[in-house]
């Protein structure tokens, strides 16, 4: 891709989030088309049938969605991942971020979500690859030059 190519992206899925780190990401040069209303009332209908609980279906409770950054350390299972297209005015970053379909080691289903990129790199490549569900946590690498203590994903045994 040229540094200069508009990328327009239809379908944000982990596929196309792969293929973007393949290619190199310049989050200035991608253009979202606009969501399809159908597409949309779909997928939220499939989340509300894949419910396992009242709380996961409704909200509230202990189905509240959480933050990877919130979440470091504590071994996982990840079931699922799905892509948002993240805020405009966020300007640092990635352009999108991972919704992890989670059970914790309590038996609980929850959603966590993050926009780290090596995190999200690596929840690309896992989803691509069939490699789901696998037993994860996220933790903190060491603080970089520039003062970022950035997030990876690791192998969790439990």
């Amino acid at each position: 891709m040229s540094s200069s190519e508009v990328v327009p992206i239809s379908s944000l899925n982990s596929q196309t989030v792969l293929s973007l780190f393949e290619s190199g990401i310049n989050p200035k040069k991608i253009v979202f088309a606009p969501a399809d209303p159908e597409e949309t009332a779909r997928r939220i209908a499939e989340r509300d049938l894949r419910a396992h609980s009242v709380d996961e279906l409704l909200g509230g409770g202990s189905s509240e969605t959480i933050s990877g950054r919130n979440y470091l350390n504590k071994p996982f299972t990840i079931t699922g991942v799905e892509w948002q297209r993240s805020d405009d005015a966020f300007d640092a970053g990635l352009p999108f971020y991972a919704v992890c379909h989670i059970v914790t080691l309590d038996g609980e289903a929850k959603v966590l979500t993050t926009g780290a990129t090596t995190v999200v790199r690596k929840l690309a490549k896992i989803a691509v690859e069939g490699w789901l569900p696998i037993q994860v946590k996220i933790v903190k690498g060491p603080k970089t030059d520039a003062g970022f203590e950035p997030l990876d994903l690791v192998k969790a045994d439990f």
